[in-house]
């Protein structure tokens, strides 16, 4: 009786990681030169703000690597006329690329594969 709880435990588990909202903020500090990304999702109660950013000398894209997400919201906050190279892959299909317009601009994704990458260039 206990392997078929666990079992429906299990399955019931990777369901609900699935069903959640990722969000990537990105924005740009021209004092600094650098360009800055927060990631969260949507589940209360739990930690997972991360900070990170490309100083001036830094390499040159912010990358990310999702599993099973369900929603993908990116969040561009820079000023107005800044552009953007903007790549996303979903498992083994071709990356797309576009150069976007990314003050005050947001762009949802809705994966359906296991992996959903995003990959993010300083402003061009």
């Amino acid at each position: 009786m206990k392997k078929i709880t666990l079992s429906v435990a299990l399955l019931l588990g990777g369901v609900a990681a699935k069903a959640q909202t990722e969000y990537i903020d990105i924005t740009t500090k021209n004092l600094f030169g650098r360009s800055e990304m927060v990631l969260y999702n949507d589940i209360a109660g739990y930690n997972d703000l991360e900070y990170f950013y490309l100083g001036r000398f830094n390499k040159k894209r912010h990358w990310v690597r999702y599993t099973y997400a369900d929603k993908v919201v990116i969040s561009f906050l820079d000023k107005l006329g800044d552009t953007r190279e903007l790549c996303t892959q979903e498992d083994d299909k071709p990356q797309k690329c576009a150069v976007v317009n990314t003050n005050q601009t947001v762009f949802t994704f809705k994966p359906k594969g296991k992996v959903f990458e995003v990959l993010i260039t300083k402003p061009l």
